[in-house]
């Protein structure tokens, strides 16, 4: 499973580490630890996954262990000169990382595949999405409004390093390809300016969604 839902997502210098929740929280580094001491059991464990497999990743990289902070708005503190990005559901964590040098930010989401519920859907997405999305003959619409929710909880994640501003669910907007999806900026935030599009991949894969993407320093000056 963990193959298929990753296959193809991120370019080849991502380095990704996809692993089951699991109980790890004896690995966790006491200033980690700290962070979620008064956290409840599955809290402690989802956060305690997406540390490990972190430093699992950050060593593909050639990075020397570190603890794994957060920052003021809750985000993981990456070691300098590193974007990465963690996502989790109940039971699986997906992590991603790279060079700090080649990407301006990686954006993730996992998701199981049922539906949203209607409220939380229109909160997610536009009558113009949801209208486009009725139009596909593979899919249906509970599974295109979690797409659509996941595509952008993972643009989030990516423009966050670069504009460290919170981005509404409304603010964007998703078209769903085959394996792709367009998201396009209605209006302007920080240095991203409004109707800039970008690019993702979503995959599905044994009752679990996931979309990424990822924004290079090269792409900024084309926005």
């Amino acid at each position: 499973m963990t193959t298929a839902l990753v296959a193809g997502v991120f370019p080849d210098d991502v380095v990704v580490v996809v692993s089951e929740i699991g109980d790890v929280t004896d690995e966790l580094w006491p200033e980690e630890a700290a962070l979620v001491a008064n956290a409840v059991v599955k809290r402690r464990r989802e956060f305690a996954r997406g540390r490990v497999s972190a430093r699992q990743a950050l060593a593909l990289l050639g990075v020397p262990a570190a603890s794994l902070l957060v920052g003021a708005k809750r985000e993981p503190l990456w070691p300098e000169g590193i974007v990465g990005t963690i996502a989790h559901d109940a039971t699986l964590c997906v992590v991603a990382v790279a060079s700090g040098a080649t990407y301006a930010g990686i954006g993730v989401d996992v998701e199981p595949e049922g539906a949203l519920e209607p409220a939380v859907a229109d909160r997610i997405w536009s009558r113009e999405e949801a209208e486009h999305a009725a139009r596909r003959d593979d899919m249906s619409e509970a599974l295109a409004s979690r797409l659509v929710f996941s595509a952008k909880e993972a643009f989030y994640k990516c423009q966050f390093p670069l504009t460290r501003t919170f981005v509404g669910f409304k603010e964007v907007s998703v078209r769903l390809g085959d394996g792709t999806f367009e998201l396009v900026l209605e209006n302007a935030v920080a240095e991203l300016p409004a109707g800039a599009r970008f690019r993702g991949a979503w995959r599905r894969a044994e009752e679990k969604l996931l979309a990424a993407m990822v924004l290079r320093r090269g792409e900024l000056s084309e926005l």
